[in-house]
């Protein structure tokens, strides 16, 4: 789990109430058993320069409650509190007992925009260990560093938030037609029609090989 330096912390609970007043729907928050704005990002206390895109950023030491456990329900729930709060979040995930179950965040420029034609399908998650990045001199590089490292991705050359977020969405897209010409290959009988699959695979593969690298 992501630990920010002590200049950042914040440590102030949010009200579930105050979500409700932020019209985050009732059935959302019924699966939240907590949150905390754990650290503020900004150059007051990171020593980090504002841009125009990321002016500050909000972590959220946030815990679900007992059932929740699809990436898919998480992602509604961060989703949600991504609209209901401006600038850009940073969630760190625990489960009820207090373990932790990963970091997550959906490309939002400071301006309120979240990138991306579906908050669902454009989470970054990941349950490995993620190290803070180093050797950046803006809240913007930092911030999009972090990204590409929860989803397993180095930053390209010049790389912006949304060019970024449409490599990372293009990259799942490819893993999920992957993964089901891989079942109908376990499940197709006919030895010529798997051989035409397998190479249908083949060549996504190749193609999310490509998506990962940060000089293609």
């Amino acid at each position: 789990m992501l630990t920010f330096p002590q200049s950042t912390q914040v440590n102030q609970r949010i009200p579930l109430e105050e979500l409700k007043r932020q019209k985050v729907d009732r059935k959302i928050v019924e699966q939240i058993k907590a949150v905390e704005w754990a650290y503020k990002l900004a150059p007051s206390t990171l020593n980090l320069a504002a841009t125009e895109t990321i002016k500050e950023v909000t972590v959220l030491r946030i815990t679900l409650r007992e059932g929740v456990g699809s990436w898919r329900q998480r992602a509604v729930i961060f989703s949600a509190l991504d609209v209901a709060i401006r600038s850009p979040l940073i969630f760190l995930v625990f489960d009820e007992s207090g373990d932790a179950l990963g970091v997550a965040l959906n490309l939002k420029a400071s301006s309120g925009t979240v990138s991306g034609d579906s908050l669902l399908f454009r989470l970054f998650y990941t349950e490995n260990e993620v190290t803070l990045p180093s050797g950046v001199t803006t809240l913007e590089s930092f911030y999009l560093h972090l990204a590409a490292s929860i989803s397993g991705l180095s930053l390209r050359p010049g790389e912006t938030l949304r060019a970024l977020n449409e490599r990372h969405y293009r990259l799942q897209s490819l893993r999920d037609a992957s993964d089901k010409l891989a079942k109908r290959i376990r499940n197709e009988q006919q030895l010529n029609l798997r051989f035409e699959l397998a190479k249908e695979r083949k060549a996504l593969e190749q193609e999310i090989a490509l998506c990962q690298f940060s000089n293609a």
